[in-house]
């Protein structure tokens, strides 16, 4: 699967996609320069396949390069900012500077993927903004599903808890099968 990955990060979770599931990463976008570097070394080491790597996700949408990854995407990977809907700071929600919620969905409507697979704090389920979330997806003509998950899930000794959401795209004949 050809993967875009929004909010990189460091790229821990592609060394999961990349190195568990076999999937290539087609594009980084990160705006944190520390992160970036962080990238370019995993690229030169070979954790990571080569890529451009796009610095801010509102330049990446007005500056044409997400309408560049238009049908070359299996899927679209990010967590889009947690901290507006972070029960341990203010919760402003979508009032708050850093809530990219609407410049993800832009880029995903933009690129069109298979699939999104996103994560974000389970505080985004309590904070009133997680029905515009489902809405916007619905209406880019996705359908999700969504789970809390945590590393103690896994058996490891600490909670932090995740929402992990996956959504399928209903169009271009893709259709999710029967049960």
């Amino acid at each position: 699967m050809r993967e875009l990955s929004l909010f990189t990060g460091a790229g821990g979770g592609l060394l999961g996609t990349h190195h568990l599931l076999g999937w290539e990463t087609v594009g980084y976008v990160e705006i944190d320069d520390y992160c970036q570097r962080v990238i370019k070394q995993r690229i030169a080491d070979g954790l990571l396949p080569e890529a451009p790597i796009f610095s801010d996700i509102r330049a990446f949408i007005s500056e044409g390069y997400a309408a560049s990854y238009t049908g070359m995407v299996d899927v679209v990977t990010g967590g889009f900012p947690c901290q507006p809907f972070s029960v341990a700071g203010k919760q402003a929600g979508e009032n708050d500077p850093r809530n990219l919620w609407p410049q993800t969905i832009e880029a995903i409507r933009i690129v069109r993927p298979r699939y999104c697979f996103l994560e974000n704090v389970p505080g985004l389920l309590v904070s009133g903004y997680f029905g515009t979330v489902l809405k916007d997806l619905h209406q880019a003509r996705y359908d999700a599903r969504w789970i809390t998950l945590g590393a103690d899930d896994v058996g490891a000794p600490h909670r932090r808890k995740r929402l992990w959401i996956m959504a399928e795209s209903n169009m271009h004949g893709y259709s999710r099968p029967k049960r």
